[in-house]
């Protein structure tokens, strides 16, 4: 049996194989348009409009009496405030395989998440005390000015976490604060067709999908994680491999993902660096389409130790967006073009080479592997460890 060694190997007819998969991964910044990695956050505006939706007695009360005086109520501002977030995700991934004929090969993955979101807070920013405290002085005298100051004062002492909270409610989203989830993932399926072997090279193709089956982002909520997409997705991908020598393989492959359009609930941005607001709408999304492309060697240390090293380049086309605002449409969709470079290194125990040699009685693999990200645009910075194993019968 020569299956499981080479990128283009399929199973044989009547053959299957499982795998179980854990993957850990941190995500804390992201790569911006100009490809400078930031922090994972959100902006919110905290000027004179925001504050009037807080629901806190002080800030309401206050503000009642600013009222009187146009010129200084319009210039209140508590400053910009940025909400930092870090998310530890884990995903456990069970899949499974059956050979339909030695060269046709049928298999299912379904991943399931467990994502941990901590929060924490940053005025981006200052306030506007200083200009208010001293238009206060210029219009009004010193006596009166230091009393409606001590007013004023009253709201920029303001607790900032409470502030921020008051913010966001006031916006409509949920209580910031570290958040929770677990749930299915998108559900990937597919058929494998190895069309050309030959003893040192073959080429495989792939065509499949992926079901929308995943939690997505809420529009209520700024600090979840998603699971999945929300839409369908068509691909193929197309690679091969060559034998150099008896230690020593070589693989390369490229995949192509069509994204449907699918109908989508979001939140309407103030402008294209403020895209968090009080005002949702339904959009019909249609993601970018995305190219990725992967080579790694295949180098036996022993007959049953290998080490795989590996880059990955992705590339995914900028999403369109459909309304009757084709001014909010254009800003949600700028700077939605992404793409990564990762370098990848796995260490492989595998049974395989023994079982095809008659030493080991069911061929097997365990695979450990590192991820790292290395560049980025408009992308979160995705680092991950993962463990496998894969049984064949």
């Amino acid at each position: 049996m020569g299956a499981f060694a080479q990128y283009y190997d399929t199973l044989p007819e009547g053959r299957r194989f499982l795998l179980y998969k854990s993957i850990q991964s941190e995500v804390k910044s992201s790569y911006n348009q100009s490809m400078t990695e930031i922090p994972y956050s959100y902006q919110v505006d905290a000027d004179i409009r925001t504050l009037e939706k807080i629901e806190d007695e002080r800030v309401e009360a206050i503000l009642e009496v600013f009222k009187e005086y146009p010129d200084v109520y319009e210039q209140i501002s508590l400053g910009n405030h940025q909400i930092e977030a870090k998310a530890d995700v884990n995903v456990e991934v069970l899949a499974a395989g059956y050979g339909i004929t030695d060269r046709i090969m049928a298999y299912v993955g379904i991943p399931i998440y467990e994502a941990n979101v901590q929060v924490k807070y940053n005025r981006a920013k200052n306030s506007s005390e200083q200009v208010v405290a001293d238009m206060l002085k210029e219009k009004y005298g010193d006596n009166w000015a230091q009393t409606l100051g001590n007013l004023v004062d009253q709201v920029y002492g303001i607790d900032e976490g409470t502030i921020q909270s008051g913010i966001t409610n006031a916006l409509g989203y949920e209580e910031l604060g570290d958040w929770r989830g677990e749930g299915l993932g998108d559900i990937e399926f597919g058929v494998m067709y190895n069309f050309y072997r030959q003893d040192t090279h073959g080429l495989k193709l792939t065509v499949g999908g992926i079901a929308p089956t995943g939690y997505t982002d809420d529009p209520d909520i700024l600090q979840d994680v998603g699971f999945g997409d929300g839409q369908w997705d068509a691909f193929v991908e197309f690679g091969g491999g060559y034998i150099l020598t008896d230690d020593i393989d070589v693989n390369a492959w490229a995949r192509y993902t069509y994204q449907f359009e699918h109908e989508r609930e979001m939140r309407v941005p103030y402008d294209e660096d403020i895209k968090e607001s009080d005002e949702k709408k339904s959009f019909i999304e249609k993601k970018g389409n995305r190219q990725t492309f992967g080579i790694d060697a295949g180098i036996y240390i022993t007959d049953w130790f290998k080490f795989n090293p590996a880059f990955i380049y992705e590339h995914t086309d900028q999403s369109t967006y459909r309304s009757d605002n084709k001014e909010i449409d254009n800003i949600l969709a700028a700077g939605t073009e992404t793409y990564t470079q990762s370098v990848r290194l796995t260490a492989q125990l595998t049974t395989v080479r023994l079982f095809q040699q008659g030493k080991f009685i069911a061929p097997a693999q365990i695979n450990l592997s590192a991820q790292n990200m290395i560049q980025g645009q408009n992308t979160p910075k995705v680092d991950m460890l993962e463990l496998e194993f894969r049984m064949f019968f």
